[in-house]
């Protein structure tokens, strides 16, 4: 690698890591990557659920741990506080 190249790729290295959290931010809630996941899902539904459930069989410990978790959380978000 020339030294041009290699003095390139350290500045766009230092710009990403001082704008990290802006470009996380701006990715994470772009309507493109949203769509792409989407149809990335609907190509791979069978086997992400194939997947999970194969998962599910063989933590059933942790998976109990996720639903408990789950059903706590909604619970307590529905419960009205009673003072």
């Amino acid at each position: 690698m020339s030294s041009q190249n290699l003095l390139r790729k350290v500045q766009k290295q230092e710009w990403y890591q001082r704008n990290k959290e802006r470009i996380l931010e701006k990715e994470k809630n772009s309507e493109r990557k949203k769509e792409t996941q989407r149809e990335w899902y609907l190509k791979n539904k069978e086997k992400c659920i194939e997947r999970s459930i194969k998962w599910s069989r063989s933590n059933p410990e942790a998976r109990e741990l996720i639903v408990h978790r789950y059903t706590h959380k909604k619970h307590t978000q529905n419960k009205e506080l009673q003072w």
